[in-house]
């Protein structure tokens, strides 16, 4: 058994040295009165003296019983019901007046006691009242539930989301259902005492689908059995519908991807390794998509240009009329278009290719197609040509033949220069035709560095006994040691003769045959150097542009030069060929008036070589 409060030990050794002192009293009083009956001869009877004694001592006790009742017993039962108040919550109680004895200290311990009491029951309300706080705005759903799965108690955001009723079950709270679901999470906690994660989707009281993420905890009591199940779930609607957006994006995107007529490359930036591809690279490439990946992309190019290539790939956004070839070995050009793009997990490269290989081939026929009009256009020019080393070898032919035939000696020195007219001249006609016959021959696609200045020389020699006969002066004003740019020769040769043929229409349609002063019929043809690009210029003292057609010369099939005269190809091709070299053309009439000219600028080739004059 316990011991005693202090107070109430204090207590019962009062009570216990008044039952002593009642017994002293009572011993006392009847040793004293034995005395005084034997010193005064007293004489009574025994059963008197005895019975005055019981008198007394009856006496005696009554007035100790008032007494410890009324300083003791009558505190003890108030304090004791204090006690039962306190225990019942009620607040600590307040005394009139405290006594100075021990029942004073019980009082003030009780008092004590009851304060402390109620700080304690206090700061309980008010974890209490946290909990409950805490529970209810927790941003999650949350109930308890029983072992039949009966909703005890649930949170604010729950009755908020799925509005139950009183004595609802979890799974027609949750879901409408009128009986437990298949495999309930809940229900294996109360069977194994685990936690367990899940995920589940139902339906709002509005009707709308919704998702979680649920997790089940156990509740013991103080002997560890599970009496109930704690359910925590996060709405993750929100997350699942824009999974399901991005995936339906993904989805959406895939199918442009794999449908895009064009073949689309993802690249890795730095190797230029296939990353991934699209179904047209078969059409175009004769590869399977499942071979390409993983492949590098510069395999689709010559070995001896993919260094050039991989260069331009990495550096420039738009390469046009790349060479390529195909999965038979056969070449084929495509425009390039490249572009660092964000990735799922990096940066790539995509690259777009589109086919213009037919394209080429057909303007390659009309290019071809125009050479044929511009040597038809210049065979007077050519026939002037021919005709001068040929009238060199008849003459010389016809005068050794005179001689032969007058049966005279030819001297050695006269054989000789006679020998060397003749071959020089063959050479000269050779020469001249073979020039002819490569300019008619169809040029290949190909760019490589090509001296701007040579090929308008070429040009230049096919007119220059032409324009000589038509009393147009040519002054050439080249640039020495002008930059080398990536080209074609051939073609770019051609467009130096459309842009000949088109000064010199210009100036005959100005002119005419009419006599005029020296200097009036001029083609001046310029090239200089600039940080980048070169550039060429045809100047002549034509008629000029009109205004109103300015913005049309380029384009295919228009002329202002009068029916069978003109095609209308000559300036839009060599707009063509210009811009296949990167370059751009333009025309503007002479500042100091009287005739156009037309300026060229072609980027300079990436080594920057130099080429003489």
């Amino acid at each position: 058994m316990p011991p005693l409060p202090k107070a109430l030990r204090h207590n019962s050794l009062t009570i216990r040295v008044g039952g002593a002192l009642s017994v002293l009293f009572v011993a006392g009083l009847l040793f004293w009165t034995l005395l005084l009956f034997h010193w005064g001869n007293i004489r009574l009877p025994w059963t008197t003296l005895l019975g005055g004694l019981a008198l007394v001592s009856i006496a005696v006790l009554a007035a100790a019983a008032l007494l410890i009742h009324h300083r003791v017993t009558a505190p003890l039962r108030a304090l004791h019901a204090v006690t039962d108040q306190v225990a019942k919550g009620a607040p600590p109680p307040t005394w009139k007046e405290t006594r100075p004895d021990e029942i004073g200290g019980l009082q003030d311990a009780l008092a004590e006691i009851g304060r402390v009491l109620d700080r304690k029951k206090s700061a309980l309300r008010q974890e209490h009242s946290e909990y409950l706080n805490l529970f209810d705005s927790v941003p999650c759903l949350i109930t308890v539930q029983d072992r039949s799965l009966r909703l005890i108690r649930y949170n604010r955001a729950f009755a908020e989301r799925f509005a139950p009723r009183e004595g609802d079950f979890c799974f027609s709270a949750y879901k409408g259902r009128t009986e437990k679901c298949d495999h309930c999470p809940v229900e294996k906690t109360f069977q194994d005492g685990q936690s367990h994660a899940f995920e589940e989707k139902g339906c709002n009281r509005e009707g709308r689908p919704i998702h979680w993420l649920a997790r089940t905890a156990p509740i013991r009591d103080a002997a560890g059995n599970v009496v109930a199940a704690m359910e925590m779930s996060l709405d993750v609607t929100l997350s699942r519908q824009l999974e399901e957006q991005l995936r339906a994006s993904e989805q959406r995107y895939q199918a442009i991807f794999s449908n895009i007529p064009n073949p689309v490359f993802v690249l890795e930036p730095d190797t230029l390794r296939i990353l991934d591809c699209n179904r047209s690279v078969r059409p175009v490439y004769g590869h399977c998509r499942e071979d390409l990946k993983g492949a590098s992309f510069l395999e689709l190019f010559d070995p001896r240009e993919r260094d050039h290539y991989a260069a331009k790939i990495k550096q420039e956004s738009f390469i046009h009329q790349a060479r390529q070839i195909n999965q038979q070995g056969q070449p084929l050009f495509v425009d390039i278009r490249a572009s660092l793009t964000p990735y799922p997990e990096w940066e790539v490269l995509l690259v777009t290719t589109s086919d213009i290989t037919q394209q080429i081939e057909t303007e390659q026929q009309l290019i071809q197609a125009s050479k044929m009009t511009t040597l038809g256009e210049m065979a007077t020019g050519v026939a002037h040509e021919l005709n001068q080393p040929l009238s060199v070898i008849k003459t010389a032919s016809s005068f050794m033949l005179k001689k032969i035939e007058a049966d005279q000696e030819v001297g050695p020195d006269l054989f000789e220069n006679m020998m060397y007219k003749i071959d020089a001249n063959v050479d000269r006609a050779t020469k001249i035709i073979q020039h002819m016959r490569q300019f008619a021959r169809k040029a290949e696609v190909e760019l490589e560095p090509t001296d701007l200045n040579h090929t308008a020389r070429m040009a230049l020699e096919i007119f220059s006994e032409q324009l000589k006969l038509r009393g147009i002066q040519v002054v050439k004003d080249l640039e020495r040691n002008l930059p080398a740019i990536h080209g074609n020769a051939g073609r770019l040769e051609q467009v130096f003769i459309n842009l000949l043929l088109n000064a010199r229409d210009a100036i005959e349609e100005r002119w005419g045959d009419q006599p005029d002063p020296v200097g009036d019929k001029v083609i001046t043809l310029t090239t200089r150097s600039h940080p980048g690009y070169v550039l060429a210029r045809v100047c002549d003292t034509g008629t000029g542009i009109p205004a109103t057609v300015k913005e049309k010369i380029f384009e295919p099939f228009f002329t202002t030069k009068t029916v069978g005269k003109g095609t209308g190809l000559g300036l839009s091709i060599s707009y063509g060929i210009v811009k296949q070299h990167g370059g751009t053309i333009q025309a503007e009439n002479r500042p100091e008036g009287g005739g156009a000219c037309l300026t060229i600028k072609i980027p300079t080739s990436p080594d920057g070589n130099a080429t003489p004059a």
